[in-house]
């Protein structure tokens, strides 16, 4: 039976990279990228690491290092993010047939059978590759499972001397490595499974892989027994060769100010819903469910609320015409005066192929035309942009929108903030 060999393939501080690759002036500089609202670091290069700058850091508390240590920082930008991983991960399929997309900077892959190869050197030219075809920068740990797989990552981002790529699948002074390694550092040990083994006197990974299976499964759960036996070289995760059909979609956003009036409210959720149904008519997927959530900022010392409303659709739709009477709806049967919201989200659930949609006998006979409808709506959007038409339900002004104190452009996504090259 042929070993199995798994890499993880990890975006080096994948959002910050992102930036640097529209403006490589950065490169080697320390930059940072927001969370929404522009709330925590959520990206840090490792320059910014440098200079003190620690992961959630608070956006105010940052600022002080533009002036003392030429720190830049990016208002976070998921347009732009999720389509250079989608390039990276296209990438990606040219090494390897079976690629697990885990997140939107990860990836594992199946690497089994490429054993002949001198897996260093492949690791190195995937790099290479991607870092031509997409210029984001990667690093690559191999392993005979994912658990051992993420320990290598690791060593391959800490250590300089590894070039970004380190191989465990042969490595004999592997109780070595794994001795130097925290057991609340492994992946798929929370902080309350590491306490309770730190205080049964397993303090490292080679500790933990040392002990008793039996014993494991007793006094813990099948979660830390299966981590366990992947770090004795036993693949209990396989890497999945196609993701699973997606089980719902959410569009959900800070608000820049507190909302405390009903008609913000919904010109907030009718925003999400509109977006909510481009995203799932993109996908070409339908749904038979809507959630409308609502909260305030659970972080303060104020008066705290928070609900949501299913809404059980009476056929599966993508149309936003018929989600947002809907969503309006659940927004004004949840508010309550008198408090201030800091969120409000729109997700959808039950989802199903728009192919798959049974039409009923007694459907609405409008339904084809609301079909029309928002096709026309999606080809002006994509030819004359976002904002060029829209329902009146979202209102103009939107002055609850997230703040976005330091925005960048969406420069493959977006016609009018495509970067200009200039002989």
């Amino acid at each position: 039976m042929r070993q199995k060999i798994i890499a993880l393939v990890d975006a080096n501080a994948f959002f910050v990279s992102c930036e640097v690759v529209f403006n490589p002036a950065l490169a080697g500089k320390p930059v940072v990228v927001l969370s929404g609202n522009d709330a925590c670091v959520i990206s840090r290069s490792p320059e910014a690491k440098a200079i003190g700058i620690k992961m959630q850091a608070m956006g105010s508390a940052v600022k002080r290092y533009i002036h003392s240590h030429g720190l830049t920082i990016f208002s976070t930008n998921p347009p732009l993010y999720r389509d250079l991983s989608r390039r990276v991960m296209q990438t990606l399929s040219h090494f390897c047939p079976s690629v697990e997309v885990y997140s939107v900077d990860e990836a594992f892959l199946d690497l089994t059978g490429f054993g002949e190869r001198n897996l260093l050197d492949y690791g190195q030219q995937i790099r290479h590759t991607v870092k031509q075809w997409t210029g984001i920068p990667v690093s690559i740990g191999i392993a005979p499972t994912k658990t051992l797989a993420k320990i290598a990552n690791h060593m391959a981002k800490a250590r300089l001397s590894t070039e970004g790529v380190v191989d465990l699948t042969n490595e004999p002074r592997l109780d070595a490595v794994l001795s130097a390694v925290e057991v609340g550092d492994v992946w798929g040990i929370g902080r309350q499974t590491a306490d309770k083994l730190q205080s049964r006197g397993i303090r490292t990974v080679l500790q933990l892989r040392q002990a008793d299976p039996d014993w494991i499964r007793r006094k813990f759960n099948v979660i830390t027994l299966r981590t366990l036996l992947e770090l004795g070289g036993m693949s209990c995760l396989p890497v999945e060769k196609s993701a699973d059909a997606q089980k719902g979609m959410m569009v959900t956003r800070c608000f820049g100010r507190p909302v405390t009036a009903l008609a913000e409210m919904q010109e907030a959720v009718a925003t999400h819903t509109t977006r909510l149904a481009e995203k799932l008519r993109q996908e070409g997927l339908a749904t038979k469910m809507i959630l409308v959530s609502m909260r305030t900022n659970r972080f303060t010392d104020i008066p705290q609320y928070e609900a949501s409303r299913s809404v059980p659709l009476a056929a599966p739709t993508n149309s936003t015409d018929r989600l947002l009477p809907q969503a309006l709806q659940a927004t004004a049967a949840l508010f309550r005066p008198g408090f201030q919201y800091y969120k409000a989200g729109v997700s959808a659930s039950e989802l199903i192929e728009v192919n798959q949609v049974q039409i009923g006998l007694f459907d609405d006979p409008t339904s084809a035309k609301s079909q029309r409808l928002m096709q026309a709506v999606d080809s002006i959007k994509q030819k004359l942009g976002t904002g060029s038409i829209k329902y009146a339900a979202v209102g103009l002004k939107q002055e609850w929108r997230t703040r976005l104190s330091y925005p960048s452009k969406r420069y493959t996504t977006c016609w009018e903030e495509l970067p200009i090259a200039k002989a």
